[in-house]
């Protein structure tokens, strides 16, 4: 079983979307329930009529509700959501309620999980596909709920990340879409709350880091097409065809996406722009949408700087992505800043969670990290100590300061892996 991680940011409520109301009324109601099926024996046929949705969801506590949503942000449609409920609610609302294609339950706090998926059984139609969670960590029990009871699939808590994007991602995503490329790779945005920062270094790094020892095909772009730093800091050439595919997307493919990048080590891609600061440069927001997505057809990850200034293709960036991390140091123009940065809208298939990197931390006169946590309310996922000798000389040399192990690197390693990046399995 997957090693646990710890999620940091603090729960988001999960609200039930107007399509469900009547089943939650319903459960007030046990009354107007409707009788189901057992697994065991044959089933009716869904009632006619009546549009399946895709996919409903019940974690008994919100952590796990918060790490399900984020793990499977982008292939849920918006109204298909993971709700805080116990078992016993959720069977509930199951059995009023015309039941989606898939069906996810948590046994936690079930003194007899296996009758209680048996009673599951009884209300869910003909078709539906199951996946539970639950605190038995037996192999065992594993194979009693997979092989004899018609559960596709059976998690054990503590959940992380990376387990639900193995276990439960691909069964999700070929229902949903049948059409769906499993292997599309995720998009990060990395912006900074404030310029100097370190955006640039910590996407470079970060880059690095999922390409050369997570052995991840890896595409690092430049959102600031006419002032950015990312060619220089990878000592790489800039291109003009990152500005090309944005303005002319028709003539986007795989051949001008290839022209277009220059290499930055084994598996790393850097896609950056140098323009003129006096041309003008007109794109719709459509197009970034679509140039990301071309991107993460090829790549593991597509990892872009949106830098401080927030440029419009900057802007683009951080609403198509998957993730949004921000980079602070320890400065109350950070904390500030972070406010706004909180307000801007993201797309229907990013992860309502924002990851927060402290940078220079320690740096003299800078703010304690606990004092700044407690200020905002967050905690960091991932924090790197003010190193002034190393991070410049680096940078300056072309090179990535974690290529040296130490601090610096252990930073980074605590990103990729908040982010649920992991060494493939051999």
């Amino acid at each position: 079983m997957p090693d646990s991680t710890t999620d940091l940011a603090p729960p988001a409520p999960m609200l039930a979307p107007p399509l469900l109301e009547a089943a939650f009324e319903a459960h007030e109601n046990p009354a107007a329930m409707a009788p189901g099926h057992n697994f065991a024996r044959p089933a009716a046929a869904p009632r006619p009529g009546i549009k399946r949705d895709k996919f409903i969801g019940f974690a008994r506590d919100e952590a796990s509700a918060n790490l399900l949503h984020d793990a499977l942000a982008g292939y849920l449609p918006n109204t298909n959501q993971v709700h805080v409920l116990d078992f016993r609610s959720a069977l509930s609302i199951l059995a009023a309620m015309t039941t989606p294609e898939i069906v996810l339950v948590d046994l936690s706090g079930e003194d007899q999980p296996l009758n209680a998926i048996m009673e599951l059984a009884d209300v869910v139609e003909a078709g539906t596909v199951v996946l539970t969670l639950g605190e038995n960590q037996s192999l065992n029990f594993y194979r009693t709920v997979t092989k004899g009871l018609g559960i596709k699939d059976y998690l054990p808590k503590p959940l992380t990340k990376g387990a639900i994007e193995q276990h439960f991602l691909p069964v999700i995503a070929n229902i949903v879409d049948n059409g769906v490329n499993l292997r599309t790779g995720r998009a990060l945005a990395v912006a900074g709350a404030r310029g100097g920062v370190g955006t640039s270094t910590i996407a470079a790094n970060l880059a690095w880091y999922l390409s050369q020892e997570l052995h991840r095909h890896t595409v690092l772009m430049d959102g600031e097409l006419s002032t950015g730093t990312i060619a220089l800091n990878l000592d790489v050439a800039a291109s003009n065809g990152l500005a090309v595919a944005l303005e002319t997307p028709e003539r986007v493919d795989q051949l001008l996406i290839e022209r277009s990048m220059r290499a930055g080590g084994d598996r790393l891609h850097v896609l950056a722009a140098l323009e003129a600061l006096d041309k003008p440069l007109s794109f719709s927001p459509d197009s970034a949408a679509s140039f990301l997505q071309n991107l993460r057809s090829r790549y593991n990850y597509v990892i872009a700087d949106a830098g401080a200034r927030l440029e419009p293709f900057g802007r683009a960036l951080l609403f198509n992505v998957q993730q949004r991390i921000i980079v602070m140091d320890p400065s109350m123009i950070s904390i500030r800043n972070l406010t706004r940065l909180m307000t801007l809208p993201g797309g229907s298939s990013q992860s309502t969670r924002v990851m927060l990197v402290l940078n220079k931390a320690g740096a003299p006169g800078g703010l304690a990290q606990s004092y700044m946590e407690q200020t905002m309310g967050l905690r960091f996922d991932a924090v790197i100590p003010d190193l002034p000798r190393i991070v410049p000389r680096t940078t300056q040399l072309g090179a990535q300061a974690a290529t040296l192990r130490g601090p610096f690197r252990n930073g980074i390693a605590t990103l990729a892996q908040a982010l649920g990046a992991v060494t493939p399995a051999v």
